[in-house]
Order: structure tokens, then sequence, then C-alpha cells
């Protein structure tokens, strides 16, 4: 096994499954069982020291903080999570109630306002009677002062 690691490294190909068992024909089955072989395949193996790397580098990423922050919603169970979905179902809903309460009390003002404004208009050719009855009053006083 380490010959045909040194053989691959030699001939700077990757180091697989395959390309072990092409360079000594020792299948995946045989590394697997006998752990010190196992052991050297990963350690040697491409694809995995690949990953490690990698994982290593998100690792360094993370001290640095250039990761994107977590939601902290994650951090809650289930049943947090549930107490929580409800409590704000309750809320809505309390909301929801207020908002048909606001509704309501604006169409009855409304309604109040049509009823008002028809009642002014009725009222609005005895203003101007009652108006030109004042300045009649006014001219007169006025003209009693002089």
């Amino acid at each position: 096994m380490q010959n045909a690691i040194d053989t691959l490294n030699t001939k700077k190909q990757a180091i697989t499954v395959q390309s072990v068992y092409e360079e000594c024909g020792l299948r995946y089955a045989a590394i697997y069982r006998n752990s010190e072989a196992q052991a050297l395949f990963r350690a040697n193996s491409t694809h995995l020291t690949a990953k490690k790397n990698r994982t290593k580098h998100k690792h360094s990423n993370a001290d640095q903080g250039t990761l994107s922050p977590r939601d902290p919603l994650l951090n809650y169970n289930k049943p947090q999570l549930v107490a929580r979905l409800r409590e704000a179902q309750q809320q809505i809903q309390d909301l929801e109630r207020q908002l048909a309460t606001l509704a309501d009390t604006y169409l009855q003002r409304a309604a109040q306002m049509a009823v008002l404004e028809a009642k002014l208009a009725e009222l609005e050719p005895y203003r101007n009677f009652v108006e030109q009855v004042r300045q009649r009053v006014r001219q007169q006083e006025h003209e009693g002062e002089r």
C-alpha cells in the first residue's frame, strides 16, 4: 500500500481507491478491513486531504467572523417555537379585533357625518335668510348711529 502511494505521488496522480487498485491490486474492501491500510489511505487520499483543507479553511474564516450570522430562531427548540407561534397568533387575533372595532367606529362616524351634512343642506336656505336678516339689522344699527 505504501509503495503504491509513493508511486502515485511520484507520477503526480490522484490517490483514490481506483488508482490504488490499478497500482497494486488492493480493492477497497481489503483496505477497509485492514485498519493500518485504511489509516494510510485516509492520510494520503487526494479527495480526503482536499476536504480536510477546505474544512480547515472554513474554520479559519469562522475565526475571522466572515460567516453570515446565524438566525437566532434556530436556537429555540420545537416547544419554544410552538409557544412563540401561539403567542404571535393570539396577538394577531387581538389586533384583528381592534382593527374591526376601529373600522366599525369609522363607518358609524361616516354615516353620522352624512346625516349631519344632509341636515345642513336642508338648513342652508334658512341660514342664508338668517344671514340676510343680520345684515339688515347691522345696517339699521349703523344708520341709527349716524
